[in-house]
């Protein structure tokens, strides 16, 4: 006999409403009865009835890809990658957009219900819990910049915790020491800001907590933080912004100030987007595979679909060093 949500719900102590506000990520539950609801669930084996049914029916020939957004440099680039691969491959795809500003209702339903043969996903509004539910249906999944395992559950990823111990490695060799930071919220800003924190203690870089300030990934925000920043009375020597946009906009605003980059003030970013080589001065950044992330992820999926394993694949990143940062007996 089929397990039911009821059998999961009596399973975890708690109700059937509950367990459907988990799985769908719907309402508000505490994370000790999310734990004991999850545990039930793969114990039991549990699959909604909407992903069962699907599974006795035909394919539908099309792969989901949900992100964050679908525009700007970094969602753009990951975006082309996917569909250079899926081109490549004669594979039609659908995509849209799952950001915090959005109602994903009609998303979560259309994973649930199996409308897609296999999904990438690129937006933390999507749940583990839910993609855990798709790996139980059988349902292929790639998961960006986030990690999580499992048998029909594949993770791309940059390595953004060795990438942001590199940039504290080479500000160290500048004989650079009091370091701010610009940074963002989510798995990418954590694992940054964690890379960055252990390079400071190795390196012994000077970087208080209250100079680690978040700028919501954005240009004009940090913008306006670092203008802040600076008339508070602060005066790093180098800014590592955890993005090249931050980055840009935090030089403008010393350059607005007087401020001379580098001679007064370095400053690095990270992605390597198209204008960091445009600025003046250009900026010095960590490269980031990100077509190349795309078009890996893409791949992942498809050897999903053909009966290949399940697997985590972490991209390197390079340091490329441009105008935007000096040694500091030059100063």
């Amino acid at each position: 006999m089929a397990v039911t949500i009821k059998d999961v719900a009596e399973a975890a102590g708690v109700s059937i409403s509950t367990v459907s506000y988990t799985l769908n990520n719907t309402g508000p539950v505490s994370e000790e009865k999310k734990q004991r609801i999850l545990e039930a669930v793969k114990a039991l084996g549990y699959v909604p009835n909407g992903m069962a049914k699907s599974l006795k029916s035909r394919k539908n020939g099309f792969i989901g890809y949900f992100a964050h957004s679908l525009y700007g440099v970094v969602y753009g680039e990951v975006l082309r990658g996917i569909e250079n691969e899926m081109d490549r491959n004669g594979q039609e795809m659908i995509a849209a957009k799952c950001g915090p500003m959005q109602d994903i209702t009609h998303i979560s339903r259309l994973l649930m219900e199996r409308m897609v043969d296999g999904a990438i996903i690129f937006s933390e509004m999507i749940a583990n819990e839910q993609v855990n539910l798709l790996a139980n249906a059988r349902c292929p999944v790639v998961v960006l910049d986030r990690e999580l395992e499992g048998p029909f559950v594949s993770s791309v990823l940059i390595n953004n915790e060795d990438s942001a111990f590199r940039v504290g490695e080479y500000i160290h060799s500048l004989d650079l020491k009091r370091v701010a930071c610009l940074t963002g919220r989510g798995f990418d800003g954590e694992r940054r800001l964690l890379g960055f924190k252990q390079a400071a203690e190795v390196f012994q870089l000077d970087c208080p907590p209250n100079w680690c300030i978040d700028a919501g990934w954005d240009e004009k925000e940090a913008y306006q933080k670092t203008i802040e920043f600076i008339r508070g009375g602060q005066r790093p020597e180098v800014i590592f912004a955890f993005n090249d946009e931050m980055a840009i906009g935090c030089i403008r605003a010393l350059q607005d100030m007087l401020l001379k980059v580098p001679e007064d003030i370095s400053v690095i970013g990270m992605d390597d987007i198209d204008r960091s080589a445009l600025t003046n001065p250009s900026l010095t950044t960590v490269h980031r595979p990100l077509c190349e992330l795309g078009e890996i992820a893409a791949g992942a999926l498809l050897g999903m679909m053909r009966g290949e394993e399940s697997r985590k694949i972490i991209l390197p990143t390079s340091l490329i060093q441009r105008e935007s940062c000096i040694k500091n007996w030059a100063k």
